[in-house]
C-alpha cells in the first residue's frame, strides 16, 4: 500500500504474495510511457542497487516473492521498489 502514493504508481495489483505495479507516466490521465523508454526496465535495474532482483512486464513491475518471506525482507523489496522507482521515474 506504501506505494500507492508514489509518483507515476497508477495501480497497486494484488493477489496473495503476488503483486503488479502500473507505472504510468500521467496516472490522473492514463497517459502512458512511450514504451521505447523502457521504464519498468529501468525501475528494476535500479532496484537492484538495493539488491532485489524484479520482474517487468513493460510498464507493470511484478512481485513475486518467496511463500516464506520474512517481515524484514517484504521492508527490504519494499523500500527496493520504492527506491527504483524514484530512481529511474524522476
Amino acid at each position: 500500500e506504501r506505494l500507492r502514493g508514489l509518483p507515476h504508481v497508477a495501480d497497486v495489483r494484488r493477489y496473495g504474495l503476488s503483486a503488479g505495479i502500473e507505472l504510468l507516466k500521467e496516472p490522473a490521465t492514463g497517459e502512458a510511457f512511450d514504451p521505447s523508454e523502457r521504464r519498468g526496465v529501468a525501475v528494476c535495474l535500479a532496484a537492484r542497487e538495493r539488491g532485489v532482483f524484479l520482474r517487468p512486464l513493460g510498464d507493470v513491475i511484478v512481485l513475486m516473492p518467496p511463500l516464506t518471506l520474512s517481515d524484514d525482507e517484504m521492508d527490504t523489496l519494499v523500500d527496493a521498489v520504492a527506491y527504483g522507482i524514484e530512481v529511474a521515474l524522476r
